[in-house]
């Protein structure tokens, strides 16, 4: 079975102030860490769909093993157009894809490898009645995402597709945290300091 990732990262960072993706959690930068975060669950077909400061991004990250996609309309779009990118480059390749923002850098190996286990058409990781990122869908469910039309992006998607949906308790507090806003990166730094 060959499984692949999706990360995207073509957003503005307009709440936080800062490019998201090159601020760093100890010696990595946050894209750094989530590609490392897959690597370390042995997934190496992985995606990285970028935008906004696309060539820096890409620049900084150019020695690890993965495929960039440009958003060229990030300005214009929504995050589900970059998951669409990806999945449409990844759906004829692998039996599975994981997706996440780039601004959930902290989930653990162990969080990817129970979410391999799952065999329902989508498998969202819980961590104490939260749900988080990465999510992972098999071939069904990108076929069917990759279809939809809808307003409400990806959650919309996956509400309105008829899809099977298992929800798999982690104990990993790393997949609830996102960046948004500078107070977001700071409760980041505090969590990977504390590991």
């Amino acid at each position: 079975m060959r499984i692949g990732a999706v990360i995207t990262a073509a957003g503005k960072s307009s709440r936080m102030g800062s490019f998201k993706p090159l601020l760093k959690i100890g010696a990595l930068t946050v894209a750094e860490q989530v590609v490392r975060n897959f690597h370390a669950a042995g997934i190496k077909d992985i995606v990285l769909v970028t935008g906004n400061n696309a060539e820096e991004l890409e620049r900084s990250i150019v020695h690890l093993d993965l495929v960039f996609l440009r958003n060229d309309r990030y300005e214009y779009t929504e995050m589900f157009d970059s998951v669409k990118i990806g999945l449409n480059y990844l759906k004829d390749t692998c039996d599975k894809v994981f997706l996440t923002p780039v601004d959930v850098p902290l989930f653990e190996s162990r969080t990817v490898d129970a979410l391999l286990k799952s065999k329902a058409d989508i498998g969202i990781p819980v961590c104490k009645g939260e749900t988080g990122h990465p999510i992972i869908l098999d071939k069904k469910a990108i076929e069917k995402i990759l279809g939809f039309s809808g307003d409400g992006g990806l959650r919309d998607a996956i509400t309105n597709l008829s899809l099977d949906v298992e929800h798999i308790e982690t104990g990993d507090r790393g997949m609830l945290y996102d960046m948004d806003t500078q107070a977001d990166y700071e409760k980041i730094l505090r969590l990977h300091n504390s590991l």
